[in-house]
Formats: C-alpha cells, sequence, structure tokens
C-alpha cells in the first residue's frame, strides 16, 4: 500500500468552503484556503444559470478554488468531507446507517475522476440514524479515536448550525441527535421581529450574566415560552441589545443540552470559539464537572484530517 505524500482536505459545510493541503504521514497543514461560499450558497448560484449540470458547476468551483494553492500542489488528492456528498452538493451519495467504527469501514466513500484536469477526488458520505444525520462531523468524531479510546462509553456533542450528539460505546459510535441550534439562533436573531432587538458587541460581564440568565430558562423548558421577553425588555429599557444576544443563545442551548440534567456518564465537548465557551459554560451548570471532557479548537481541526486519512488508508486497500 502506497499513500500519496500529500493530500487536499477539502470540508466543504453548508455555509462554508476551506481547502487544507496536507502532508498525509505527520498531516502538517502546508496551505490552507477559505471562502464564505458553502454548499447552500453555491447550490442558489447553480439554480440561477442554465449552462452546466449540478455536477460540473460544483467542480468548476472547487477547481477554481484549488487554483489558490501551489502549482505544484494542485494535482494531489482531494478528500471531500461534508455537505459535498449531499443531494445539494457536488455528488450525492447515500448515508450510512449507524453504527460506525473508528477506523472507517463502516462509511461511504466513492472516487470521482475530473478527467479534464486530471483530479482525483475521493468523496466521502455522511451517517444518519432514525433521530439524526450529518455529513463531515462522522470524520471528525472518528479522528477523536486517541481521545476517546480510554473512556468506555459517553456522549460527543459537536456545536454547530446543527448540533450533533452522539452516542460513544466501546470504540464505536451507535447513536445520533440532532439539534438545530445554530440555525434556530441565526432565523430567530437575523429574520424574525427579534432581530431588531439583538446586537453582537461581544462577551463581557453582563453578557455573561444574560447567557446565565437564559440557560436557567432553557434548561426548566421554557424557552419558546420567553422568546418574546427578549424584545419586550428591550423596548422597555429592562435590557441591551448586546445582553440580548447572548440571552437569546443561552435559552437555546440550554434548551438543547436540558435532556443531560443529572446525567452521570461522560459528556465529551468537540467545538471552536466562542460556541466552545458556551457550551463548556452551560456543560458546568448541567452535570458534575468530573464528567465533563473538553477537546479545544487544535484536538477538532486535527481530528478531522485524521478522519480524513483513516478513509485514504481504507480507500487503498
Amino acid at each position: 500500500m502506497t499513500l500519496p505524500r500529500y493530500f487536499i482536505s477539502c470540508d466543504w459545510g453548508t455555509s462554508n468552503f476551506r481547502l487544507r493541503l496536507v502532508e498525509t504521514e505527520n498531516l502538517n497543514v502546508l496551505e490552507e484556503h477559505k471562502t464564505d461560499q458553502g454548499v447552500k450558497t453555491v447550490f442558489d448560484k447553480f439554480l440561477k444559470q442554465d449552462t452546466l449540470n449540478q455536477n460540473q458547476f460544483f467542480a468548476d468551483y472547487l477547481v477554481k478554488q484549488i487554483q489558490n494553492l501551489p502549482v505544484k500542489h494542485q494535482k494531489h488528492l482531494v478528500v471531500l468531507a461534508g455537505m459535498a456528498s449531499s443531494s445539494i452538493g457536488l455528488h450525492e451519495l447515500p448515508y450510512t446507517e449507524m453504527p460506525i467504527t473508528m477506523n472507517g469501514e463502516s462509511l461511504l466513500w466513492e472516487n470521482l475522476y475530473l478527467n479534464v484536469v486530471e483530479l482525483h477526488l475521493l468523496v466521502i458520505s455522511g451517517v444518519k440514524t432514525k433521530t439524526g444525520m450529518m455529513r463531515g462531523e462522522e470524520i471528525q468524531a472518528i479522528g477523536l479515536e486517541e481521545e476517546l479510546k480510554q473512556y468506555e462509553s459517553g456522549t460527543l456533542i459537536l456545536p454547530g448550525t446543527h448540533c450533533k450528539h452522539m452516542h460513544y460505546e466501546y470504540g464505536a459510535f451507535t447513536g445520533l441527535r440532532n439539534y438545530m441550534t445554530g440555525e434556530l439562533f441565526e432565523v430567530l436573531s437575523s429574520k424574525s421581529i427579534l432581530s431588531n432587538s439583538i446586537e453582537n458587541l461581544g462577551w463581557s460581564t453582563h453578557s455573561e450574566a444574560a447567557f446565565l440568565k437564559g440557560i436557567e430558562v432553557g434548561f426548566a423548558g421554557e424557552w419558546s415560552a420567553n422568546l418574546l421577553t427578549v424584545r419586550a425588555t428591550q423596548l422597555f429599557g429592562e435590557s441591551k441589545k448586546e445582553d440580548n444576544f447572548y440571552y437569546l443563545s443561552g435559552l437555546l442551548i440550554g434548551d438543547e443540552l436540558s435532556y443531560l440534567k443529572g446525567h452521570e456518564g461522560k459528556i465529551f465537548l468537540a467545538a471552536s470559539g466562542e460556541v466552545f465557551r458556551l457550551y463548556k459554560i452551560a456543560l458546568e451548570k448541567l452535570i458534575a464537572l468530573d464528567n465533563l471532557v473538553c477537546f479545544d479548537s487544535n484536538t477538532l481541526e486535527r481530528a478531522l484530517l485524521i478522519g480524513q486519512k483513516k478513509i485514504i488508508l481504507r480507500n487503498e486497500k
């Protein structure tokens, strides 16, 4: 078995696009290129033209973005994770059923060749259960093997636009639940009547207090009944727009996590940026601290590359 010396990691989500030029052996990232052209945006643009079919349109975008990498590295194997394999992506693949094992063999992938530009693509599908589905996070999950193998079981939480809660047990993921927390926040804060009462000015002592108040209400299952208070308290001078931003976030995150109240097993949190801080604060209020295991952004970033390398290994066999 001969592994390629390099590969191009493509993480094509609903909202964002990212390429990383990676040394296969040690997973060092040599170059990175990012855009805000997620699958949804590119699909919307595809619908507005009639020159190329869907596969060609997405492939054309991918090839143009690869040209931002050094010329000598533009022909390497491209490993695509995320929504690229969805019905609104580059090449649709069916979902794999849970459970999935840490070596990646239970996942589904397909080799594609763009002959015009001599490019080899390895497109990886997603995973589904009766209670959820995902594309991309399963690759991160199997990439966390070294961090998880010391534990018998637990729940892995991967926050995002659509948050994933994955049940881990003896080296495999056996269950999945989805929460639309991120998308609900986006819709409510920018497109609902609440939008004029919300402003993101960053984290502060006041915003932390507002967030904590929100998660308490969310934990109690009262988030829906309290949504309009975001507008009412701002109109009547009882709250500021910047505090409402975090209060609303607390309402939604609190509701998402409320089922974990009294949970005695391990909870693994893997996230980056501010969302990591928010979920960590919420979980610390809900479960025993010794049951919370956190993986930082560097661990999560590397996990995707580890997972993609595992698929390359399986594909070469």
